[in-house]
């Protein structure tokens, strides 16, 4: 391992050790979204002599790149990710930049026509051994039995299918689908917001200039109200409309926002706006994988609401950050005060992507989704009814 400002790092292109320097390295961006299946890389590095660029050729094997770093020499911290080039840009200026995905070789391209029989949640961790993938993290919500037809998709097609539409033997719903690289390796997690939500805090982060007690100090911050926005689509209901295929009648049904899994005290919604909904159509008719649209539905609308504040937060290297991951937020002028709930965006977050940036330092960007506010102070906003996190 290579030190670099105040991180180690290795960088392979195939088989050839890069050598990583801060005058060398423009940037390393390696990005991980709950929202998207796998993570992503850019690369961009000074290449004054055009050997990498010009001179190199690129086959198979110069097509993959090794990555590890972090902010300790010590084994166990190092992330170490596999990842696979699908574009690469030299320029004029003697930069070369290349971007890529973590590598899972068939996932986006291999296609398969079969039934998938038994308990749900073993077929989908067996689906993660056929990629190559270790450990899983698939929800218990999903341990009953189910068929599932792959009708020529892509393992991706069919993971987000399942993501969209299942409902969980709790009627749990709103599944995420993605794989997270740590220093564990490669991990598919399929788990519902409800299991997301009821999950340990992982770290814990002060709005402040230094650290306190366990508390990582936040270098900045900025949050993202989009209340707004959301609420013009419908925020305090969500009301959508099938044709059921078993009793050949156009159904309608309707979503209350006081199921939906929540990480704050008050939904972002006037509490006066309770009946508002934009109706949705277009669904189709029902089947036997989905009678009644209810997982589609729910997961569509509770991804909405979760969404009503963003909060981007910017902290010294977290190289095992990942989402998924609960995380606290504390704004260290409440402590003077002596009331926590001072400032209304202290409190819990679901981290939706992780962006780790290696140049002539380490640091990482987290941006932390929730429902809406903690505050002391008398509000007309809806309480929320279902806090997971007490």
């Amino acid at each position: 391992m290579n030190l670099v400002g105040n991180y180690y790092i290795n960088l392979k292109f195939g088989d050839i050790d890069v050598p990583v320097s801060p005058q060398m390295v423009d940037s390393i961006v390696v990005t991980q979204d709950i929202d998207r299946l796998l993570p992503t890389f850019k690369i961009s590095v000074m290449d004054a002599t055009g050997v990498l660029g010009e001179i190199t050729p690129f086959d198979k094997e110069m097509n993959n790149i090794t990555l590890e770093f972090s902010r300790t020499d010590y084994t166990n911290e190092v992330n170490n990710f596999d990842f696979s080039v699908k574009r690469r840009k030299p320029d004029s200026d003697r930069k070369y930049q290349i971007e890529g995905v973590l590598n899972v070789p068939g996932i986006l391209t291999n296609l398969y026509r079969r039934a998938i029989t038994g308990n749900v949640k073993t077929s989908i961790e067996s689906l993660a051994g056929e990629l190559g993938i270790k450990n899983t993290e698939v929800g218990q919500s999903l341990n009953y039995d189910k068929t599932i037809i792959q009708p020529r998709w892509t393992d991706a097609k069919l993971l987000r299918y399942l993501s969209d539409n299942l409902v969980g033997r709790g009627n749990e719903s709103c599944y995420y689908s993605f794989i997270k690289n740590t220093s564990d390796g490669k991990t598919l997690v399929f788990n519902s917001l409800d299991e997301l939500l009821s999950k340990p805090i992982k770290y814990g982060f002060i709005i402040s200039h230094k650290p306190y007690e366990d508390l990582i100090p936040v270098i900045e911050y900025k949050v993202f109200d989009n209340s707004p926005i959301i609420s013009d689509l419908g925020a305090a209901s969500q009301d959508y409309g099938y044709f059921d295929y078993e009793t050949g009648v156009y159904t309608e049904n309707s979503i209350s926002i006081d199921d939906c899994p929540a990480l704050a005290e008050r939904m972002l919604v006037d509490g006066d706006n309770v009946n508002d909904s934009v109706f949705v159509t277009g669904l189709g008719r029902s089947n036997d994988f989905t009678g009644n649209f209810n997982g589609r539905m729910r997961g569509s609308y509770y991804r909405r609401i979760n969404g009503l504040i963003n909060m981007w937060i910017s902290v010294g290297g977290l190289e095992n950050a990942a989402p998924g991951d609960l995380v606290k937020i504390i704004f260290g002028e409440s402590f003077v005060g002596g009331n926590l709930l001072m400032y209304q965006h202290s409190g819990y977050g679901l981290v939706q992507r992780v962006t780790h940036i290696l140049g002539s330092s380490f640091m990482t960007s987290l941006l932390l989704t929730r429902n809406g506010i903690d505050t002391s102070i008398d509000t007309g906003l809806l309480k929320s009814k279902n806090i997971k996190v007490k």
